[in-house]
This record gives structure tokens, sequence and C-alpha cells, in this order.
């Protein structure tokens, strides 16, 4: 897989207190904005995540999931992970999961374009 296919980041899925953080990469060739990417879905052994109650976690900073369109002076660095926080979802330490993940680019010097990667992985909960 291409380090631009790659969405889900080598640190995978963990469990916090009250719900759960899943790595995800940028699956660009170079930085950009986070008001430029959107989650587009998240299953769990193929059921889908709500995330209304979601947010973004990165560079020690956290907003809401609903807010990224807002975070235009916010740079996600393609070398680095950004962290999706889902609270209410319980998973046990060391279980394994079907994690599917879909993020959308739009990336602002190309006018119209919107990509979207989605990727499949079997993750065991950190």
């Amino acid at each position: 897989m291409l380090p631009v296919e790659r969405i889900i980041g080598e640190e995978g899925l963990t469990a916090s207190s009250g719900g759960l953080r899943l790595a995800m990469r940028l699956p660009w060739y170079r930085s950009l904005p986070f008001s430029t990417v959107e989650v587009g879905a998240l299953a769990i052994d193929g059921n889908p995540v709500d995330l209304s109650d979601a947010a973004i976690a990165f560079d020690g900073e956290q907003w809401p999931l609903a807010a990224n369109g807002e975070q235009t002076n916010t740079f996600w660095f393609v070398r680095d992970s950004a962290f999706l926080v889902v609270p209410g979802h319980d998973l046990a330490p060391g279980s394994e999961h079907s994690v599917e993940l879909t993020l959308y680019v739009s990336p602002p010097y190309i006018p119209g374009m919107r990509r979207f990667n989605t990727q499949t992985q079997s993750l065991s909960v950190n």
C-alpha cells in the first residue's frame, strides 16, 4: 500500500477513558490544512460508528470533528498522525477488530477535486 493510500496510522486503535482513539494518516503527498480533510465514515466490525460527538486530536490540541472545516491555520503534516477520538465506545484492550475508515481530501490548489480513500484493517486494541 502506498503512503498516500494508507489512512489508518501505525499507532492503531487505543482504548481511552470513555471511548477510543484511532490513529489517522493524511492520504496526500504534501501537508494540508485540516479544513481540507473530511472524515467520511468509520465502521468497527462492520457496524457504522456515530461520529456526531467525535473529535480530532493533533499536536496537543483537540477540536470537535464538526468544527474541522474551520481549522484553516492548523496543518496536518504528512509524516504525523492525527487521532479520531470517539467517546462512548468501549473496546477491551487486546481485543481484535476490523476497522474501516474513509477520508476525503480536497486540496485547495486543485479546485473542485474531492479525493477519497477507504482502508480496512484488522487492529488489536492497545
